[in-house]
């Protein structure tokens, strides 16, 4: 993203789900419908995501997800973590953003950019990997190639 844009806003935010289900349909249905949403209201050529699904002692999985979008047009969370509730509930599921759910990383600010790497790593960890189907996927990225 920081290809594209000298400024990104990422946010960081955790999808929990009400009953397990072997597949990701939810969060491709969740996807879809919030980068459409994203790119109509703020006029985005490009939205890049990770999310990462995990199962813990709750025998139902939860995704870890964070949201890179152009920082020029987006650099405060509030309307877009309102939007992810109401996408999430719809498709029956609660939500969780954790205190500083947001960066704004500037691309020559290595301090920025470190901060939100360490933030966003998590979503690497071994833990809860693992525990679904063969074909399920443990993990989604966007797909943003350099210019």
């Amino acid at each position: 993203m920081l290809s594209h844009h000298s400024k990104i806003h990422i946010i960081r935010f955790d999808l929990r789900v009400y009953e397990y289900t072997e597949n990701n349909e939810k969060i491709t249905a969740f996807n879809r419908k919030l980068h459409k949403w994203l790119k109509r209201k703020y006029n985005l050529k490009r939205v890049g995501f990770i999310w990462c699904r995990e199962i813990e002692t709750a025998k139902k999985q939860h995704y870890h997800y964070a949201l890179m979008i152009d920082g020029h047009k987006v650099n405060f969370p509030y309307e877009i973590t309102s939007k992810v509730k109401e996408l999430w509930r719809q498709l029956d599921g609660s939500e969780y953003f954790p205190d500083n759910c947001y960066y704004n990383v500037k691309r020559d600010d290595y301090e920025s950019i470190q901060d939100a790497i360490w933030r966003i790593s998590y979503l690497a960890n071994a833990r809860g990997k693992g525990y679904k189907p063969e074909q399920t996927k443990n993990y989604g990225t966007s797909r943003i190639y350099r210019p």
